[in-house]
């Protein structure tokens, strides 16, 4: 019992993470395209980045009977994210790099959709899950932050 209040007491007040994560991660932006997909890499952390064009944004909005969880009732985000765009900007959309099927690499794919490399799993570019065999939840949206003029991002895993 001791040896597990001293771990505990322990681990808070020293960080025990390895060398390679950070308390945050920051990436510059610079000329970022309209409606593509842009992989932000640092140590193991992969980002993907998509600035969304206004048609893009009304397309985003509407219904869409293709998606498993329109409204993200059962996806991992933060609060600023429970949005029909899951973004804390509109024009921006930022998730982990990652799909939520097999959580291998996405890719892009076509008609604005991103794809999971290794299984079947679709996304739009707000991050909901296109229907298909098998059911899987949104992209997990970080916890992140734009400077003034969104040419700085920070993420805090």
């Amino acid at each position: 019992m001791l040896f597990a209040v001293l771990f505990v007491s322990l681990d808070f007040l020293i960080d025990i993470r390895p060398p390679s994560i950070h308390a945050s991660y920051r990436f510059t932006l610079r000329d970022l395209p309209l409606d593509q997909p842009v992989w932000l890499k640092q140590d193991n952390l992969t980002i993907v980045l998509i600035n969304r064009s206004r048609e893009l944004l009304e397309a985003l909005k509407n219904p869409d009977d293709n998606l498993q969880d329109p409204d993200s009732d059962s996806s991992r985000q933060p609060e600023y994210a429970k949005n029909r765009l899951r973004s804390r900007h509109e024009t921006y959309f930022v998730a982990y790099g990652r799909g939520t099927d097999l959580e291998c690499p996405l890719q892009n794919s076509h008609a604005f959709t991103l794809r999971e490399t290794c299984s079947k799993a679709q996304y739009d570019y707000a991050g909901r899950a296109l229907k298909g065999k098998n059911r899987f939840r949104n992209l997990t949206i970080p916890d992140y932050t734009f400077n003034d003029n969104f040419t700085l991002l920070t993420i805090n895993p």
